[in-house]
């Protein structure tokens, strides 16, 4: 990096909290353009009539992925290498290996809450054309998920704090924003008027209804436990590939088992409540809190043994 020109606070505060005001103050202006439209144009029924939460949605994600560029290159990152993508030739056996490991301790998981009566198999088609499309859709986006959200909280969120602050300071930082993003999903408040200029703004209070009140505990929990061990994973290995592939593995491993499973009665409720999907358990905690505690164990990489792409 060069100090003399990295502003990693600036950075995120570009990549973070511009996209969301611009996009709450641009949504109303293009829910009316699409509204117009709709009188001139057939644009199909989800652009006629769109949902106001996902215009603000779409509108924060486009403004993000424009400034993403730029914001990474305020942040300092030269290459890659600072974002976590080290020389090994064998990245992707590293990668293939860990999202194997993931899939199979969360398959082990789902497999047992069957035996102790807790789930039952019940999947939601008997086509073997669904379960194809279901499978190979998991996988490329558990695939995508992993190397993108690596990437960007571990690779760029992670690495603009550790070189202000300690490791633990950096790493629970970058895990709070973890869990607090994927828990944006917002619900428009009752009276809401969606062509308002102001509706963007006043639908930022809401950011989390969308969140069922049962799941947000362990929800957050869980989330902001994972970033914690991808960031261990990422300290003990020098990369981020054991945390690609993790992540991606149990992404993948949790769309498959809420597709095959459904909850059965109340047997290990204190553990599971009524959910089929573990990330939303306290089940799902106390696992990643013990994958936290074996990652601790696992050596770190010596500085020296780490290269650049």
């Amino acid at each position: 990096m060069t100090a003399t020109r990295a502003r990693p606070i600036a950075s995120l505060l570009l990549l973070l909290a511009v996209p969301a005001l611009a996009g709450a103050l641009l949504a109303p202006q293009i829910y009316n353009l699409l509204a117009w439209l709709g009188q001139h144009v057939n644009l199909g029924p989800h652009l006629t009539n769109p949902e106001f939460k996902r215009v603000l949605s779409r509108s924060a994600l486009v403004i993000a992925l424009l400034l993403f560029y730029p914001a990474v290159r305020l942040s300092g990152v030269t290459s890659l290498a600072d974002l976590g993508w080290t020389r090994d030739p064998r990245r992707w056996r590293k990668i293939a290996a860990w999202y194997l490991a993931g899939a199979l301790l969360m398959a082990a998981i789902y497999a047992g809450c069957d035996l102790a009566g807790a789930f039952v198999f019940k999947p939601r088609s008997t086509e073997f054309a669904a379960w194809l499309g279901k499978f190979g859709a998991l996988f490329a986006g558990s695939l995508f998920i992993g190397l993108f959200e690596e990437t960007f909280f571990r690779g760029y969120v992670f690495g603009v704090f550790r070189h202000r602050l300690s490791f633990w300071a950096a790493a629970v930082v970058a895990s709070a924003v973890f869990a607090l993003i994927h828990l944006a999903r917002p619900a428009e408040p009752a009276g809401l008027d969606p062509a308002h200029w102001l509706a963007g703004i006043r639908m930022i209070p809401h950011i989390t209804d969308g969140v069922e009140a049962r799941y947000l505990a362990p929800s957050l929990a869980n989330l902001f436990l994972m970033g914690l061990l991808f960031c261990i994973l990422y300290r003990r290995a020098g990369s981020i590939y054991p945390a690609i592939g993790l992540h991606g593995g149990w992404v993948f491993a949790m769309g498959m088992g809420t597709f095959l499973f459904d909850r059965s009665g109340d047997r290990l409720g204190a553990w599971l409540g009524p959910s089929e999907t573990i990330a939303m358990t306290w089940l799902g905690t106390a696992v990643v809190a013990a994958c936290i505690a074996a990652a601790i164990a696992i050596p770190t990489r010596k500085a020296e043994d780490r290269g650049t792409p």
